[in-house]
């Protein structure tokens, strides 16, 4: 029996409002801001024994996915990332340890990309076996009335 092709997805927007994220399944949204507590965004969409309960794919059932916003105090960065890296780094700690310039400005010449390789790296390094992706979205300022 062939099986259907199937994937979980995790979408974020960010802008001086704040910030939105979108999910079904296993990739999962963490607000990481410049000072302070690291925020998980997203729930694993999973039921017994940890097993997926929504996904995307053909033999997925009609399952809407799920949202949550959020209005940081101050600069950050919106990280949207994939299985195969929460396999290897699980939780906002484990990503602040590897992401060890949350708390400081992004030097001249290295950008979101830089900072992305770092816990991508981590996870293929400790034997990263799944898709493992990881996007970063710098924030601003948040606008005052808001």
């Amino acid at each position: 029996m062939d099986a259907a092709p199937a994937c979980t997805y995790v979408a974020g927007i960010a802008g001086p409002e704040g910030i939105w994220c979108a999910w079904i399944g296993d990739s999962r949204a963490y607000w990481l801001p410049d000072e302070g507590t690291c925020l998980a965004l997203t729930e694993d969409d999973s039921g017994q024994h940890e097993a997926l309960t929504p996904w995307l794919g053909a033999d997925a059932d009609d399952s809407p996915a799920r949202t949550r916003s959020y209005r940081p105090q101050g600069t950050g960065r919106l990280l949207l990332r994939t299985d195969g890296l929460t396999r290897h780094l699980s939780d906002a700690d484990a990503l602040r340890a590897v992401l060890t310039r949350v708390r400081c400005p992004t030097p001249p010449g290295h950008g979101p990309l830089d900072d992305a390789r770092a816990p991508i790296g981590y996870a293929l390094g400790a034997g990263g076996q799944d898709n493992i992706t990881a996007l970063l979205i710098h924030t601003d300022r948040p606008r005052r009335g808001y």
